[in-house]
Formats: structure tokens, sequence, C-alpha cells
């Protein structure tokens, strides 16, 4: 699961040696002298990994979980325990699963040294690449841009200036604009008993072919697997895509959209500036979200929604349409009455 080409695996190790500071209690009569070759998500995990479960839908997450020992909640633990995987209770999960994938893993680091060559590259001045990155012929790569160790770089690529990509496989005649940020970690948070901290992501981004992506966009890798833009698809400046993002093929996003994580863009999507996706939202193919339009639940295919909470647009003039109709007959003039005649004044005595 994790790509050798940009991270070092440190394992396997024993289950003890992972543990070693952790405040986690085993259940009596359990052993932990296994040994833990990586750690995965609760439901790709197999006998020889680590993994960790909590939040929503425990019972049934836990019932297709095949890791060896899984980080879980005291109230959490019977769900894991039924389904044959060690229960390693802990009153933060994520936060001491995101210990062990520090002890795990290593990220591939820069080394002191000249550049590599590259044929038929053109590399503009004050460029760093890191080692074993691959650059396809025809590619050319702006003035003061790193590459990190491992990238993959596709045929007749335009690279901006002070780019900035790691952790990243891109396609053939894809362009980066200037300033552009693929492959850093993404906003993953845990909570632990000394306040928040920062989740290891160990994944990668996989940019297609014919990609576009504007100026000052960021691009967040993965926790696990990879954040994914399709073939075609066109990211305007200034746009956010969030770790394990899935964007489709031909999709074309307007500035400022932000985009958070794992969220599923079907093919042809169109999002307009400033439109914002809340983690885990799906978006149908072919749908388009107006500008500013911020959905709270799923985008069917081919529909058209905008506003804030977002809804279908025909939806929406509809309800303006009614509301109008509304006001018109409350403020009709009423009916004419004859004016009654004011009061002669008294005459004086």
């Amino acid at each position: 699961m994790v790509d050798s080409r940009f991270y070092k695996r440190l394992g396997p190790l024993s289950l003890l040696e992972l543990l070693d500071g952790l405040d986690v209690d085993i259940p009596e009569g359990q052993f932990c002298d296994m040994m833990i070759t990586n750690a995965a998500p609760v439901d790709l995990a197999v006998a020889s990994d680590i993994s960790f479960l909590d939040g929503k839908g425990a019972a049934k997450k836990a019932a297709t979980c095949g890791a060896g020992a899984c980080f879980v909640t005291t109230k959490n633990a019977e769900y894991i325990a039924k389904a044959g995987v060690l229960p390693l209770i802990s009153q933060y999960p994520q936060a001491d699963f995101s210990v062990v994938l520090g002890r795990l893993y290593d990220a591939l680091k820069y080394k002191s040294g000249t550049n590599q060559s590259f044929k038929d590259v053109n590399i503009g001045r004050g460029v760093v690449i890191g080692d074993n990155a691959q650059i396809g012929s025809g590619t050319q790569i702006g003035p003061n841009t790193v590459i990190g160790p491992g990238v993959v770089i596709g045929n007749n690529c335009d690279i901006g200036a002070n780019v900035v990509i790691e952790f990243s496989v891109i396609g053939n005649n894809s362009k980066i604009n200037h300033g552009a940020v693929l492959g850093g970690a993404g906003f993953g948070v845990a909570k632990s008993a000394d306040g928040a901290m920062d989740i290891p992501h160990i994944g990668i981004v996989e940019i297609g072919d014919n990609v576009s992506i504007g100026c000052i966009t960021t691009i967040d890798r993965a926790m696990f697997g990879s954040t994914r833009i399709g073939d075609g698809s066109k990211l305007d400046n200034g746009i956010q895509i969030a770790h394990n993002v899935k964007v489709g093929k031909h999709c074309m996003f307007a500035g400022h959209v932000g985009i958070a994580g794992s969220c599923n863009i079907g093919d042809g999507v169109i999002m307009g500036g400033r439109a914002g996706l809340p983690d885990h939202t799906n978006v149908g193919d072919g749908a388009m979200l107006v500008a500013n339009a911020g959905p709270i639940r799923d985008v069917p295919a081919g529909e058209v929604w905008g506003g804030q909470p977002a809804t279908p647009v025909r939806e929406q003039l509809r309800q303006l349409s009614a509301i109008r109709r509304l006001v018109k007959a409350q403020t009709k003039p009423s009916q004419k009455t004859k004016p009654v005649p004011k009061p002669k004044p008294k005459p004086s005595s």
C-alpha cells in the first residue's frame, strides 16, 4: 500500500516495540508478541497490519477488519474482538495510531549534491531535484522549482517557477503553473492527551494526462492511497484539494474552489468560483455547482446546484417565484372606500 518510491519501510517490528510508551490496554489473556509489517485503514488491513477504529459505524467497520491488531476505544473493543482482531484499547485511538505510523515509515529525504541529468528536459535556474526522480522528454521546469525524491513527471509537461512537487506521479502533457504545491501533507489532526497532533500522511498524489493546475493551487497527498486528478481536468488559480479526494476526467474548477478530504467527484463536473464541498461528499458525473455553492449532501449526476446550503437551482427558482407571488398578494392595494367627510366647524357665538 505504501509507495516505496517515496517512503522507506522500517518494519517489520514487534507489536511490543510499536506500543512502547503508549497508554494502551490489552485484554487479559491476549498476547502481543506478533510482528507488524504495515499500517492500513480498517477496511483494507490484513493480518500483518495494524489499524485503528473510531467514529460512527464502528460495529459495521469492525466486521470486515482483517488486521492483526487495532486501536479502539473501550466501547468498540468488543466489535474488534468478535472479528478476531487484537483490540488495543486507547483513549485516543487515532493519535496512538499516528505515533505508530511514524515508527513504521519514513519519508525519503533530499540529499546534498548536484541534480541528475535528464535527456531533452529544460531545467531553469535554482531547480532542486531529489534522488530517483523521473522526468520525461520535452518537459520544461521553471526557476526555483523543487521536485522531490521519487517524483515521476511525464513527457512534454510544463512546470512553472516556484512550484513544489513531492510524493507525486504526473502524466503526460500536463501543466503546473507558478507557485502550485503538489503532495504536501493533508490537514489530518488527531486529538491526544497533549492536545491536537498532526497525523502522518503516507500516500501520494496522482495527476493524469493533459491536466492544467493553476497558480498557487494546492493538492494534498493522501493519508493512505492517493489523491487523484483525472485526465483532462482543468483547475484554476488558488484552489485547495484536500487529502484522498478523487476528481474524475475533464472536470473544470474555477478559482478558490475548496474540496475537503475524501470527496469523490465524477467526470465532467463543473464548479464555479468559491464553491466548496465538505468531507466525504460525492458529486455525480456532469453535475454543476454554481459560484459560492456549498452543498451539505451528495449532488446527483447531471444536476445544477447553487446556494448555501446548496440545492437544485430549479428548486430555488420555484421557491423564489412562490415567494414573489406571496409578497405580491400581501401588498395589493385595498378596495377604494368613500372618504369620510370632515365635520364642519361650529359657528362662533
